[in-house]
């Protein structure tokens, strides 16, 4: 019997069950009918008893990582030197105007800024770049502020401020890890001993480094002692060149390569780079019902497009199943075809034509190059 099993067992024995087991102890030849003297007197304890039963199951539950969940999973994780991966802040890119449409030069480290909106977002200024843009943070963690670019207000005063911008979202910030996500990820079977400077303690250093959203090794790509990762952020994309910057300032410091004052071992020089985006073109005749039109279920279209897309992109750092070394990943007409087919309103459509070949498209990983699918120009015929 599993855990769950006997959980399972656990939250049947209810009120009636252990009523019953007490009733049949009692003479047939006494009153054991609800309401009777012995009944109403026994009730309280089968009552209390069902209570601990199902207190019971969820003990049984909360011991075992395959059911546990919430602070239980994390001690859990904990005995195994794992840890729930923590939601991050956002790092973007803002640039300040003057009346003249000229950048400024005033803007300091501290200053605060907000978005517009009805649930503004604070920002304050972590570095100013040499072209007098600057790298703010988001003082709230989570994935809220990924989505906004657009105009920010400054809440430190600054007089010859007239346009304050987010331009860009350099890194990406992510939500607290999933009770899914953490249970997979403790009780993968592919999980090796993180020690010395191997695949898996790489692997594990990128896993701790909050604004890094997946990684590629890549051991002695240049020879002995040369190891080259590979990055994207945590919306699933190419790393910027601030979170390239900063991920190689953590593991192997650019002015002091392979002297051991990151977290790479000595005499490593660990070479950071972001995978090359693909962009797929894609072009498909679609047929839909006489109740609606082409026009009518495109937004659908696209978006089970991309979310086929976003699925590849997290098994991009997958290891070749077939091989158990190096990495694969193919994007398929037939599954894109698929998630055309899902729409409501959809009847037929035709093999989707990827970047003008009849092929599934293969991204090629090695040590010259890593890429990474996105979504181009969709063309929907009729």
């Amino acid at each position: 019997m599993n855990p769950e099993a006997l959980a399972t067992e656990l939250e049947a024995h209810d009120f009636d069950y252990f009523m019953n087991d007490m009733l049949d102890e009692i003479d047939d030849d006494k009153d054991k009918r609800q309401g009777s003297i012995i009944y109403d007197a026994m009730a309280p304890a089968a009552t209390k008893l069902a209570e601990e039963s199902l207190s019971l199951a969820n003990i049984v539950r909360l011991t075992w990582t395959q059911t546990t969940n919430s602070e239980f999973l994390d001690w859990r994780a904990a005995e195994r030197g794992a840890s729930r991966q923590l939601a991050t802040a956002a790092e973007v890119i803002a640039k300040f105007l003057d009346a003249d449409g000229n950048p400024i030069s005033n803007v300091a480290v501290s200053d605060q800024f907000a978005s517009v909106g009805e649930e503004p977002i604070f920002y304050h200024v972590k570095e100013v770049n040499t072209d007098l843009t600057a790298l703010l943070v988001a003082d709230e963690i989570g994935t809220r502020p990924n989505g906004y670019q657009g105009q920010i207000l400054p809440v430190t005063p600054n007089d010859a401020l007239s346009w304050a911008e987010i331009t860009s979202v350099a890194v990406p910030a992510k939500d607290d890890e999933t009770d899914d996500h953490l249970r997979d990820r403790i009780l993968s079977p592919d999980a090796y001993n993180a020690y010395g400077g191997n695949i898996a303690d790489y692997l594990d250093m990128l896993s701790k480094i909050e604004s890094v959203g997946a990684g590629q090794v890549y051991p002695t790509w240049r020879g002995g002692s040369t190891v080259k990762l590979v990055i994207v952020n945590n919306d699933l994309r190419a790393a910027s060149p601030e979170l390239l910057s900063q991920v190689k300032e953590t593991i192997d410091p650019a002015d002091a390569e392979g002297q051991g004052y990151g977290l790479a071992p000595i005499g490593h020089a660990v070479t950071i780079v972001a995978p090359t985006e693909v962009r797929v073109n894609i072009e498909t005749t679609v047929s839909t019902a006489t109740n609606t039109t082409l026009e009518a279920v495109k937004p659908q279209i696209l978006a089970g497009i991309e979310s086929y897309f976003d699925l590849r992109r997290k098994a991009w750092d997958d290891v070749n199943q077939k091989t158990g070394r190096g990495y694969s990943l193919t994007v398929y007409r037939s599954q894109i075809l698929a998630e055309v087919m899902r729409v409501d309103g959809v009847i037929n459509a035709t093999l989707p034509v990827l970047s003008g070949t009849e092929n599934d498209v293969v991204m090629v990983f090695n040590n010259e190059a890593s890429q990474l699918p996105v979504v181009g120009e969709v063309t929907l015929n009729e």
